[in-house]
């Protein structure tokens, strides 16, 4: 008697199994471009969940697509596809990645605030020095750089008429004196926001985007080679089938680093950790691989496509 529980397939498990690939794709893409800078998380959140609900359609699909004691296995008649080993040689590095991303969203204090300050207006202007109401408090002279720090009160040119502005510990290179302009930022239509000295968001450096681009990317980009270079055509041709054993540890692994996303990503911190779960959920996708791939070469030697 035929194993009823030998995977089938159908056209909704073909559907549902890319439906499902395709979600995750949305959640990585989601993830690294920022189209939600700050928590909630919710398009890539949406397309997480998405992927998950499609990965149970697949796998019910699949029992409901198995033959049944009676009938004859009927054999595969596609060639090995070569789209699977890129899609897990792409999107396994790009999975690490978008984990390590989310671990390092800001908060969605300073993104509400940012976008606020941005809204009216916010940028770099020159502000002339009224008087100073306290004395320069300036490091030694001996000291690399010297500093002072002074509080002032300074002539903010709004569009709605000049104002006088107190800025407490103003820094400086050199003691300051009225009459000097010292650059500030400010929205020049919305006196409300106040003034600062800096800008709305961080500035990255260029040199720290060199250097993360020589030091960070090749972790990323070779993994890709190497892993496509392990997979071979036949033996992923396989994992297109249902298979509990093959395919419920890798589940499980993707699961619980979604899960492990969830306090970053949401902004809600489980047990006084919120950023520490996001990198170990960075982990999750190279397990998976593991799982997967060593499971595949086992039924890959017996199972014919």
């Amino acid at each position: 008697m035929r194993n009823t529980y030998e995977p089938g397939r159908s056209r909704w498990t073909t559907a549902t199994g890319w439906l499902m690939l395709t979600s995750a794709l949305g959640a990585l893409v989601c993830t690294l471009l920022r189209l939600s800078p700050y928590p909630p998380l919710t398009p890539a959140l949406a397309c997480a969940g998405a992927s998950a609900f499609f990965a149970c359609c697949w796998i019910a699909a699949s029992y409901a697509a198995r033959p049944g004691p009676l009938e004859k296995a009927v054999p595969d008649p596609r060639a090995p596809g070569r789209i699977l080993p890129y899609v897990f040689a792409i999107g396994v590095p790009l999975a690490t990645a978008a984990a390590l991303s989310v671990a390092i969203t800001p908060s969605s204090a300073y993104g509400q605030r940012a976008e606020r300050l941005e809204r009216a207006g916010w940028d770099r202007h020159e502000a002339e020095v009224v008087r100073l109401t306290g004395e320069p408090d300036c490091t030694a002279p001996d000291d690399d750089v010297q500093q002072c720090f002074t509080d002032l009160v300074l002539r903010i040119p709004y569009t709605s008429g000049t104002r006088e502005v107190s800025m407490p510990g103003m820094r400086t290179r050199t003691a300051p004196e009225p009459g000097w302009e010292l650059t500030v930022y400010y929205a020049a239509g919305d006196p409300e926001v106040g003034v600062g000295t800096e800008p709305a968001r961080d500035q990255v450096k260029w040199w720290l985007l060199l250097i993360f681009a020589v030091a960070v990317v090749p972790w990323f980009v070779l993994p890709m080679f190497f892993i496509r270079a392990q997979l071979e055509p036949g033996r992923v041709h396989t994992l297109r089938r249902w298979r509990p054993r093959t395919h419920l540890p890798a589940l499980g692994h993707l699961f619980g680093g979604l899960v492990l996303l969830l306090p970053a990503a949401l902004e809600v911190p489980v047990a006084g950790f919120m950023r520490l779960p996001a990198l170990l959920a960075a982990l999750t996708p190279g397990l998976a691989l593991r799982s997967v791939a060593k499971r595949a070469g086992r039924v890959g030697g017996r199972v014919r496509t």
